[in-house]
């Protein structure tokens, strides 16, 4: 009988730990109702503060939805520039076909050329032509007794950095005397790569400007929230609520204002999609980009972590030495 009373006292122990614990898991549900009902009442009697910081949330994230858009497109045209960086080696007019080829030999073997396209002069006139048509530009070529433009070869590298000394090595050819005009193409490619870094710097200081604004709005928004407050703030302390249960219906006013912020960019975006994929294009009409499911993704993904966040973050802010 006696050697029964210890497991009878450890079973009656465990089972007031599993009541505690339901109690206990009960009562934290009840306080996030709580906190939720009081972030809503919150939100509802601040509205002027509560809709000024939500447009404001709102227009910060849809700048910095552009701006990674616009970056996406940027860091397209900068690899596309980059995989099409090569050396055009214009011939002489009159040099023949034949000669061409021996010439064409003779590129494949420079270290550093992957590849070496011939384009006659025929297939650069209608090229030309094609994009006169494609810029809605007049085609005056009709006029031109002979064809002006003279044969090339498209040359392909191994490493786009190596432009410099291809185009040496290519001027030293047995059959160099056959080039009239040797072309380095990388000269675009840093240009698009400076011009790319330039904006990518102007796009971070404008985004980071506009967070500081939306900090400063829901910063007020939260402190506003809290002086009008102070008697319920009181009375919780005076039944024992801990700091994090005080703070906790603030923090979710600054999720609310930042997630509504985030959603309603969101669908802005989604009902501009086809106009951004459009503007996309025309922006970078000789690249293949438009606004793919996983830009989307990645655009979604960052607006509501930078919504919640800043929202979040705003919160603690105001709180910040006001309700130790």
């Amino acid at each position: 009988m006696n050697s029964a009373a210890p497991i009878i006292e450890s079973a009656k122990a465990k089972e007031g730990e599993c009541c505690d614990g339901e109690m206990s898991r009960a009562q934290n549900t009840r306080l996030l109702r709580l906190s939720a009902s009081a972030a809503m009442n919150g939100l509802a009697r601040n509205r002027l503060a509560t809709i000024a910081a939500t447009m404001t949330m709102t227009l910060m994230l849809l700048v910095l939805a552009s701006v990674l858009v616009i970056r996406a497109g940027l860091d397209a045209a900068l690899s596309y520039a980059d995989s099409k960086v090569e050396v055009v080696a214009y011939l002489k007019v009159g040099a023949s076909d034949a000669r061409a080829e021996e010439l064409r030999a003779e590129i494949l073997k420079v270290n550093g050329v992957r590849d070496a396209r011939y384009v006659s002069a025929d297939e650069a006139l209608a090229g030309f032509r094609e994009r006169l048509k494609e810029r809605g530009e007049p085609d005056l070529t009709g006029e031109l007794d002979e064809n002006p433009l003279p044969p090339s070869f498209e040359i392909a590298l191994d490493d786009p950095s190596q432009t410099a000394r291809v185009s040496d090595s290519l001027s030293k050819l047995p059959s160099a005397a056959l080039f009239g005009r040797i072309v380095d193409g990388r000269a675009l490619a840093e240009s698009l790569a400076s011009v790319t870094s330039a904006l990518r710097a102007v796009g971070l200081i404008v985004v980071i400007g506009f967070s500081l604004a939306v900090l400063a709005v829901v910063v007020n928004a939260i402190r506003l929230a809290v002086m009008a407050r102070s008697d319920e703030i009181a009375i919780m302390r005076l039944v024992g609520a801990t700091s994090t249960w005080v703070r906790l219906p603030f923090i979710l006013e600054g999720l609310v204002i930042g997630g509504i912020g985030a959603l309603i960019t969101l669908f802005i975006f989604g009902i501009l999609g086809a106009g951004v994929s459009t503007l996309m294009l025309n922006l970078f009409r000789v690249l293949p980009v438009e606004t793919s499911a996983i830009l989307a993704g990645q655009v979604a993904i960052s607006v509501l972590a930078a919504g919640f966040g800043l929202g979040a973050l705003g919160a603690l802010l105001s709180l910040r030495g006001r309700l130790n």
